[in-house]
């Protein structure tokens, strides 16, 4: 399929403006290589604070995606969708048929068919879709990034055997994560992410999920898993929306030493102890340059311009979304679940 080029920033179709519609408002600059160009939501009041923030006009603006794709059509180089999950699938698939480029918020779907099935249509119309895993883009997950694979950073913890991953998020109100497993889907999607941006691939994995008795929500929405990667390296995992004090820990264990995140302390290093229950001193490593979504969208935009494909694009994504129906699968049949039987 023929990709459309520009010579000046690609104009944006933005569909779903509110929430987290509004940063690719804000971000869509010159600076990033985009301008928004035509707005879609399907609630005036987003609309109306949508068009008071870009300056479009109300000719612009439309409450219904496919009316929105076939009047815009001519006028835009590519959409952002940012409306909720389960529209993700349905909407960037009539995008790839028109031959437009997509970047769609993460998860990439609400299940792992649709997740395949966008990936597929992309792949036989020829199309780019790219997914909005922003984590990956801070200064966080970068730094941890490059301590993991330059063996010349004070972080650098050789080869690793554990990592431990657990957040806590204060979220007592469902809102749009009504679906079952829509707190995986949803949420545990940016964890694996990172997980696989760190790690690669999740081989196999063993997983339960619950809620407080007192939660708000129809379907569990806490999580953990035992993971093993195809590397080898194996995880632990912990996710929770009914928690009272909101908190991310991550700790990976290596040869060399250990690199391990909270809240308090930040990112720190200590070497390896060599005797029983030894201790070594802990030192802070300094998060390196990262400008999260911007960083995002000019990946996106050398994708559409250039064809420089990112680790956001739907194919490389389909990794996290295996992750993501591997957890359900275990959860809901009560045992190990593997990559591979995901294959057929």
């Amino acid at each position: 399929m023929k990709q459309r080029q520009r010579s000046g920033p690609l104009r944006v179709l933005h569909v779903g403006v509110g929430n987290r519609g509004v940063w690719p408002l804000e971000m869509c600059t010159p600076e990033t290589g985009f301008v928004p160009t035509a707005l879609c939501d399907v609630r005036e009041s987003a609309l109306k604070e949508a068009r008071e923030l870009t300056g479009l006009p109300e000719t612009a603006c439309y409450e219904n995606f496919s009316d929105a794709l076939a009047r815009s059509g001519p006028n835009i180089d590519c959409i952002i969708i940012c409306a909720p999950t389960i529209f993700h699938v349905p909407y960037a698939s009539q995008a790839v048929e028109a031959g437009i480029p997509v970047l769609v918020e993460k998860g990439m779907g609400p299940d792992w068919r649709s997740a395949r099935a966008l990936t597929q249509i992309t792949s036989d119309r020829g199309g780019k879709v790219c997914v909005a895993q922003n984590y990956r883009y801070n200064r966080l997950e970068r730094t941890i990034r490059r301590a993991l694979t330059d063996p010349t950073h004070p972080g650098h913890v050789g080869p690793v055997h554990l990592v431990s991953y657990a957040q806590q998020r204060v979220r007592p109100l469902p809102r749009t994560l009504t679906y079952p497993f829509a707190c995986v889907w949803d949420m545990s999607c940016h964890h694996f992410d990172n997980l696989a941006f760190w790690f690669g691939p999740i081989a196999s994995m063993m997983a339960q999920s619950w809620k407080a008795s007192w939660s708000a929500y129809t379907h569990d929405n806490n999580t953990s898993a035992h993971i093993i990667f195809e590397s080898k390296v194996r995880g632990h995992y912990i996710h929770t929306h009914d928690a009272a004090r909101a908190s991310l820990r991550i700790e990976i264990h290596g040869e060399r030493g250990a690199l391990v995140y909270d809240d308090d302390a930040g990112l720190t290093f200590n070497e390896r102890p060599l005797e029983q229950f030894g201790t070594r001193p802990v030192q802070p490593i300094a998060l390196e340059e990262a400008h999260g979504e911007m960083d995002l969208l000019r990946d996106f935009h050398a994708y559409v311009q250039s064809g420089t494909e990112p680790g956001v694009s739907v194919r490389h994504n389909l990794e996290t979304m295996a992750a993501c129906e591997m957890m359900v699968r275990s959860i809901t049949e009560r045992r190990e679940c593997y990559r591979k039987e995901l294959n057929s």
